[in-house]
């Protein structure tokens, strides 16, 4: 019997994360700063910059960042661990970075070599999105301030304009945040 309670504490436990907007086992969580909570189960070696991102984040936006759990497919108990530690809707074989206003976010970094055709910068940025939203529903980049601004703004509106998907884009470019977002917005928002 105590089993049976113990199932559905868990259970009421993790609905009521879900419906604050926090993944599951938030209590296993470590609290980094103000609003970011990061995963004792993220041991990647991005882990650093996972936090260092999550923090620009909710400074600029004062909500809640999480950094999720790193959960490689093909380790032993990968599928119960996936299971019972992401929040429902990640991608199979997946590992976004951040969950954030109930979304996964996986975050790119721009470091081009070379920034003297606007053209193969456009494509990089746009090719570095497109990694992201293949492993989450938005991306953050962080793009340094080498590449001009315009060619920033436009490769980003210019990805979210040939998406099919609603997609949110946040960008760290130097100092400055910047929040892109798809015009065909699903009907929850």
């Amino acid at each position: 019997m105590k089993d049976i309670h113990d199932q559905r504490d868990t259970a009421s436990a993790e609905l009521r994360a879900i419906l604050r907007g926090e993944p599951p086992h938030i209590e296993t969580y470590q609290r980094v700063g103000e609003h970011v909570y990061v995963s004792d189960l993220n041991q990647e070696a991005e882990r650093a910059g996972n936090i260092r991102m999550a923090l620009f984040l909710a400074e600029n936006t004062g909500d809640n960042v999480y950094v999720l759990p790193h959960i490689q497919p093909k380790s032993p108990n990968a599928e119960r661990l996936r299971r019972e530690y992401f929040p429902e809707g990640v991608k199979e074989d997946k590992n976004p970075d951040l969950f954030f206003r109930k979304r996964f976010v996986d975050e790119k970094s721009m470091n081009p070599e070379d920034v003297s055709d606007a053209k193969k910068t456009k494509r990089k940025i746009q090719f570095r999105l497109k990694e992201a939203f293949e492993q989450a529903d938005d991306a953050f980049v962080e793009i340094p301030t080498i590449i001009p601004k315009d060619w920033v703004e436009g490769a980003i509106n210019g990805k979210l304009k040939s998406s099919t998907h609603y997609h949110v884009v946040y960008v760290k470019y130097g100092d400055e945040f910047m929040m892109f977002e798809s015009i065909n917005k699903p009907a929850s928002h």
